[in-house]
Formats: structure tokens, sequence, C-alpha cells
């Protein structure tokens, strides 16, 4: 049987950017002429392609092109619809300012959509632009991806959310006023842009809701971004901010510590994933895969299997270091059975071990704490003006405020109790 393996590294396009640039427009207009496109829905449709385009810079973007797909006014800053931009992207094509893959409908619910990508030509014509972005909404809700959909939903607002609204928009207009970019190890060459950015947060649906029939949002929660696709001790280190060189400070064993400090108001003494098993040591890293596993599966079996397809992925691998992983990985399995970890794991932390094996319902609400926690830190130091990048459970700053970075993540809590007095309802 051929497989047909989907992009990794492809971009979901994004319906709620707009933008005031006034290169943009001209580009839009210039194009709009060349190509022979004759309504102003094509003209949008125009310019939400070009947005996604120099967002998503030498990426694909994968876009649905089928005329059943429904946009929902929250989320579209720009009111175009399929059938406009099918339009739009056949003329780009034939003017040779695109690549246009179109999607294939596979066996097994396995359909990959149809994707762009901005051929040399268009890239030269983008790269000189300034966005000005301004997004249709930061606080982006879909359905619960265990019935295998992730289509975004509308909703009621809540204090919650016109809250985590406005803390996201001075945010991301703090970005908008730094230069970030990915530089060589020597600091001198710039090798990507990482600007024109708008960091949103995005929540999963859990059908949970407050006295009045509202959303919870107590699920999911997190931001994708460009420097969130970075490879973390490769290339991350090398991010300027303004010219500047930035460090990255992470909160250790996140989502272990996370569920001590909602259960028990304090992180664990110590290493959270230190452990040994019938006097064999077991690799950190290990203990590590297998914690998380075991939040976001319900069965020892789920967390087993879920372990085998992290570390079978690494086989293949041509870096030296998930070679060792493997290869450590292999060697323990000799010795100890991935169950028998995963039962020391949780008698060691047996002050909140009902927290495991309980299914991605749990995976996802930590995870959602984490980001909580997270974006605490990012509203304070946006209050000082302190660009920061936020990736998952790490915080990315100019190295000159690393101490102000370091003092707010051991001092900054949880910003929403009530999401923490839910996971220890829920869950006891």
């Amino acid at each position: 049987m051929t497989f047909i393996i989907k992009d990794p590294d492809a971009k979901n396009f994004n319906y709620t950017l707009d933008s005031s640039s006034v290169e943009l427009t001209s580009l839009v207009d210039k194009l709009y002429e060349e190509t022979n496109l004759n309504r102003q829905v094509h003209k949008k449709g125009l310019k939400l392609i070009l947005i996604n385009l120099i967002v998503f810079k030498d990426s694909k973007v994968l876009i649905t092109l089928n005329n059943n797909f429904k946009g929902i006014l929250r989320y579209t800053a720009i009111d175009v619809g399929v059938s406009a931009l099918r339009t739009v992207i056949k003329k780009l094509q034939m003017a040779e300012y695109i690549h246009f893959i179109k999607g294939k409908n596979l066996p097994y619910g396995s359909q990959i959509r149809s994707s762009i990508r901005a051929t040399s030509t268009l890239n030269t014509l983008l790269k000189p632009i300034t966005l000005q972005l301004a997004p249709s909404e930061l606080v982006l809700f879909r359905e619960d991806e265990l019935d295998g959909s992730k289509k975004l939903i509308d909703y009621t607002d809540t204090s919650r959310t016109v809250r985590i609204r406005k803390e996201l928009t001075a945010y991301n207009e703090l970005l908008g006023s730094v230069n970030v970019e990915l530089r060589d190890p020597s600091g001198l060459t710039v090798l990507k842009d990482l600007n024109h950015q708008i960091v949103q947060r995005k929540f999963i649906d859990t059908g949970e809701t407050d006295s009045q029939g509202r959303p919870l949002f107590n699920s999911g929660g997190r931001t994708y971004s460009l420097w969130s696709n970075l490879c973390g001790t490769a290339e991350r280190p090398n991010i300027y901010i303004d010219g500047h060189p930035t460090i990255e400070s992470d909160y250790q064993a996140s989502a272990i510590n996370v569920i001590y400090r909602a259960l028990t108001g304090a992180v664990y003494a110590g290493d959270p994933y230190a452990l040994s098993v019938s006097g064999v040591e077991i690799p950190r890293h290990l203990v590590k895969s297998i914690a998380t596993s075991s939040l976001n599966t319900d069965t020892e079996k789920g967390s087993s299997t879920i372990v085998g397809s992290i570390y079978g992925a690494l086989a293949t691998s041509l870096k030296a270091k998930d070679q060792t992983k493997y290869n450590q990985y292999q060697s323990i399995k000799k010795k100890v059975k991935i169950k028998d970890i995963l039962e020391a794991l949780l008698t060691k932390h047996n002050p909140i071990r009902h927290m495991f094996l309980r299914g991605k319902e749990v995976g996802n609400k930590v995870q959602c704490l984490e980001s909580d926690l997270v974006f605490a830190v990012v509203n304070e130091l946006t209050k000082r003006s302190i660009p920061t990048l936020t990736v998952h459970d790490s915080l990315i700053v100019r190295a000159s405020d690393e101490n102000t970075l370091k003092t707010l993540m051991t001092t900054t809590g949880f910003p929403d109790q009530d999401l923490v007095k839910g996971l220890i309802k829920g869950y006891n």
C-alpha cells in the first residue's frame, strides 16, 4: 500500500487576518488588473491570499476549496467565500505567481487539503510589504478533537474571553513594534524573518458551560507561531529581538508541576522525572514521554502505544541526539516494561495519580492551565513593554530581560482560579 504523508510543516489558511497596509493595497490593485479579475469579491480574495502568503512565508499553506465550506463571521476578517478564492487561485496559478496542489480524497477520512505556495516571483513582490495586521478574532474556539474535527465554532463571550482578547491585543501591539529574526550561530547573518505574526489562543470545546450556558474555555488555549515551529536547541537560541540576543526559560516539568500547583498549591520538591525501577535508572526523556502520554490516554496500553510511536519516529532520525534516545529506549525495554515504569511514576506522584490515565480531556485541561500560566507572565511583561515570544511552556526574551522574566515566572500565579478549582473538583 502506498501512503501519502501529510506535510507536517504546512500551515493552515488563516481567515481571521486583515491589513491596512498601503503597500499591500497597491500590490492587490496591480495583480487584480494583471490577472484580469473583474469582481470586488475577487479583490478581497486576492488580498486575503496575499496576507497568508506573507505571514507563512516560504511555507505550503493548506486551504479548503470545498464549496460547502462556510465561514463564521467572528473568524472572517475579509468577507470572501470559497468560490471567489478558487477563481483567484486559478488566475494566480496561470500567471505563475503561486504553486497550487489540488487536494486528495483518501480512504478512512484522511483527506489532504489543497495547498498554495508563493513562487519566487511573487515572493519578490511580497518581501517589501509591511502588513500592519488587524485580525478579526484573537480568541479561537474549535470543536473537540476527540470527534476528529478541529473546525472553528462560534461562541458567546464571557468575562474570561473579553479579558484574554484585551490582553492579546496589547501583546500583539507590542510584538508589532519590534523586529524578530533568526540568525546564524555567528549572529551576523539573518536566516529568517519572524515578523508579521499574530498571536491567537485556540481553545477546545468540551461541552462544559457556566451557569449561563456559556463555554468555560478550560481546554487547550495554546498558540502557534513561526518561532514555536523552530527546532529548539538548534535554532531558537539564535533568535534576536531588535538586534539583541535572547534567552529561553521554561517551566520545568510543566505539566506535572501545573497539576501539583493546582491541587496542592506548590510544585513538586525535586525532579518529577527522576526515576529508577528495580535498580534500573530510567532516562529522564523516557519518563517524561510516559508521563505526557498517560495524561492524554485512559489506558496503560494506550500510553505504551503512544510512547512506542514517539520513539519509533526517532529510529530514522539523522540527529545523533535522537539516535541516542532511541537506543536508550530500546535498551531499557529489555530490562523494564513500560507499564512498570508508568506504575513507578504514578506511585512517586501518588498525591496526583488520579489525574493520570483519564483520557485526552484531562491532558487538554492541563495544557490550558499551562498556557494560562505562561500568558499571565506574558501580560506582566507586556505591561513593562518587554517583548516576549512563547513556545508552549517556555518564554523567550532579550538576554538583558532574563532576571525580570525569571522573577515573574516564580511569582506569577494562575489568572483564573475558577479553572483551577474546576480541575480539582472535576477529577477528584
